[in-house]
């Protein structure tokens, strides 16, 4: 049985499709290692891995995500699953980057104050800037 707060934040919400957009957005080469858009969704639990050749761990990570490769979401900590969604958590080390996807939470959502309600999505495209 939902209460009532669980009611109402179930009316704020709209599940958004993901496809890639006819205008990408770009991005200016400021880091080492660029992993170039990666689609994932959260049907099941995995990790996504980036492989870089950094030669140890990166201490200065960007991550995105994007429903269509040109709105751009940074993604922006502490992690609460019930809205923001994925990745759960983030493993750097010497040859890889991780994020670990959970398939009990949203692959992303973000809150568009002015056009109204928070947008789930369950597939998209996340790529990893990182730089030693």
């Amino acid at each position: 049985m939902k209460n009532e707060k669980e009611k109402v934040r179930e009316m704020n919400v709209v599940h958004a499709e993901s496809k890639i957009s006819n205008h990408p957005a770009d991005f200016q080469p400021n880091f080492q290692y660029d992993s170039g858009w990666n689609w994932t969704d959260n049907a099941t639990e995995h990790l996504l891995t980036f492989t870089h050749r950094l030669g140890v761990a990166p201490s200065l990570i960007s991550i995105f995500f994007s429903p269509d490769q040109e709105s751009l979401y940074p993604l922006i900590w502490p992690w609460a699953y019930q809205q923001t969604g994925n990745p759960v958590s983030i493993l750097v080390n010497t040859t890889a980057i991780k994020l670990t996807i959970w398939n009990r939470a949203p692959l992303h959502g973000a809150w568009e104050g002015e056009a109204g309600p928070w947008k789930l999505w369950d597939a998209g495209y996340f790529r990893v800037f990182a730089s030693r």
